[in-house]
């Protein structure tokens, strides 16, 4: 286990939590759309696309609810000096109730516990404004524009960086 609140706990995907990882991107119908061009994603491209993360050096991870055991979602992060945090991603009805700040916290403390200096997101710019504004908040600034090639699809994002 990475680390654990109150409430909820971030370990390592395994084979098992397929079907419920799933669940939590296609809860997210928006986001398939503006990244993917698709509606759903399967449970063959979630373990290509973990293994894929694990040869790039990333870890791959479940949140999980403690009193229901359930995985209500995802953070993806490759650790450093500077941490790569590649998506954290709720199920859509946990949004908007503050789990993404308090999860995001915590993940910030376990990076100064790794004695890493910063944390670097890069945001799709063209998707959802409330995401770029939640990295904000959280205290990250815009370095510079990018492109991202994500599932063959190119995306116009912003590299975002908070020093810790």
């Amino acid at each position: 286990m990475f680390f654990e609140l109150k409430d909820f706990c971030i370990d390592l995907v395994e084979s098992k939590d397929l079907d419920e990882i799933a669940e939590v991107y296609n809860s997210n119908k928006q986001f398939l759309k503006s990244h993917m061009n698709r509606e759903r994603v399967t449970n063959e491209w979630i373990l290509q696309e973990l293994e894929s993360m694990k040869k790039s050096g990333f870890y791959s991870c479940k949140i999980v609810e403690i009193k229901s055991g359930e995985i209500i979602g995802i953070i993806d992060f490759k650790a450093g000096e500077e941490v790569y945090l590649s998506l954290l991603m709720l199920k859509d009805n946990f949004k908007g109730k503050g789990f993404g700040n308090l999860i995001f916290q915590y993940f910030e403390e376990y990076a100064k516990s790794q004695k890493s200096k910063c944390i670097r997101i890069d945001v799709v710019t063209d998707y959802d404004n409330s995401v770029l504004d939640f990295w904000i908040n959280n205290g990250f600034a815009k370095v510079e524009d990018i492109e991202l090639n994500w599932t063959e699809k190119i995306l116009p994002a912003v590299v975002m960086r908070k020093y810790i």
